[in-house]
């Protein structure tokens, strides 16, 4: 039951780290009928002065707070609102499968018109607003915010920039959005 001395062992939920006799569950770290067990992934730690052992977490999942940029792809598209699968937190990939919700009521066209600010399929930069409720509230008002790549709804190519707005090169189709500062810019900058 006792583990290697190598004090930067990595180890799994549930792997055996010592007896009891040994050491006292520190962080991350449990009694199981007289084995300290890992309670997660991570690198051990062992406290000679005080007896301990603890689990350091190698993965760290950073959670997006208000000011954050996000980047992602429109997952669902509505009238008032969308929801946003968020691939990069300040620029920095992230797997931990956030999804945020952009608030589409401000966005409007010329003349009174709605705007489809953003359609499905739409890579969007956007920022937090607001964590309320344990929902990411984002916002897309500010010119370095809102699409960033496109696709036409048309015939599915890339949308590229003519005049202030995304035409399809293959169809000619003219599509209006909610278009970042540097939307079509090579390449894409989370």
């Amino acid at each position: 039951m006792k583990m290697s001395e190598n004090k930067q062992s990595r180890v799994l939920p549930g792997d055996a780290l010592a007896v009891s006799e040994e050491y006292l569950p520190g962080n991350n770290a449990y009694d199981a009928d007289g084995t300290i067990r890992a309670l997660q992934t991570g690198v051990v730690v062992k406290d000679l002065q005080q007896k301990e052992i603890n689990v350091k977490s190698t993965v760290v999942t950073q959670v997006p707070t208000i000011g954050d940029v996000v980047t992602g792809q429109i997952e669902v598209a509505q009238s008032s609102t969308s929801n946003l699968k968020i691939l990069y937190l300040n620029g920095k990939p992230t797997q931990a499968g956030f999804v945020g919700i952009i608030f589409l009521r401000e966005e409007r066209g010329g003349r009174g018109m709605r705007r489809t600010a953003v359609k499905l399929g739409d890579v969007v930069r956007a920022k937090v607003i607001s964590t309320m409720n344990a929902m990411i509230h984002l916002s897309i008002g500010e010119p370095h915010l809102g699409v960033i790549a496109s696709l036409c709804s048309n015939c599915g190519r890339p949308l590229v920039v003519s005049g202030g707005r995304a035409q399809c090169n293959n169809c000619g189709n003219v599509e209006d959005r909610k278009f970042a500062d540097d939307f079509g810019r090579e390449p894409i900058q989370p």
